[in-house]
């Protein structure tokens, strides 16, 4: 398994990462803005697409995913109560950013639906989708070997935030809450900022480590 990551350009700096299988197989995880630039690393690897799978539904995660989808034929998969907003430009966020988008995020209609526990494979590379709520009511992390992809749900000493349309600081707190019982120290790869490690997160993250559960 390789694992590439792309930051992408603009005030939103998301995080999207090509995993590619031992046969060349390429699972994108997110699609912001910079289709080419994801394409281009994707064929300089020899690999091909074949999974785009969505953290959550938030206009920057989502910039690019028609293009993409369309491009390649690649399936897409998102958590069934975040998969509204792959047309829906208010609950993606698309009209509360206007200001700072060339256009909204282009409608996507044919996205596989998954929910908490189901098992993504492709190839050997197998992905196990953790809902965590708070976020977005949809948002998962997605988790492979000692790789958890964390999405806005958790970041190096901060977490996504909660004060936009389907964001809920309580329903985050019960998804912390269910990471700080994990008992693998995964790799955290977030859709925004640096990586991390799951303990170091236990004990530093002031979000994870402080009464935030008491809410």
């Amino acid at each position: 398994m390789k694992i590439i990551k792309i930051i992408s350009a603009g005030m939103f700096a998301v995080n999207s990462y090509i995993v590619i299988s031992d046969s060349g197989n390429a699972v994108l995880i997110d699609a912001p803005e910079g289709a080419e630039r994801i394409l281009s690393e994707i064929g300089k690897n020899g690999a091909v697409l074949k999974k785009i799978l969505l953290t959550h539904g938030h206009c920057d995660h989502i910039d690019s995913l028609a293009e993409i989808a369309e491009k390649t034929g690649a399936e897409v998969f998102i958590h069934k109560y975040d998969a509204p907003k792959l047309t829906d430009d208010y609950e993606n966020l698309s009209e509360y950013f206007s200001v700072y988008l060339d256009a909204p995020a282009k409608h996507f209609e044919n996205a596989n639906a998954v929910s908490d526990g189901d098992i993504i494979e492709q190839d050997e590379l197998k992905f196990r989708v953790l809902h965590t709520p708070g976020h977005t009511s949809g948002s998962v992390c997605y988790i492979i070997d000692d790789v958890m992809f964390s999405g806005d749900t958790l970041f190096h000493d901060s977490i996504g935030r909660t004060d936009m349309p389907d964001g809920n600081y309580s329903v985050l707190a019960k998804s912390l809450e269910m990471l700080t019982e994990i008992q693998e120290n995964y790799r955290v790869l977030p859709g925004h900022n640096e990586e991390t490690e799951l303990k170091r997160e236990k004990d530093h993250n002031p979000f994870l480590s402080g009464n935030m559960f008491d809410l």
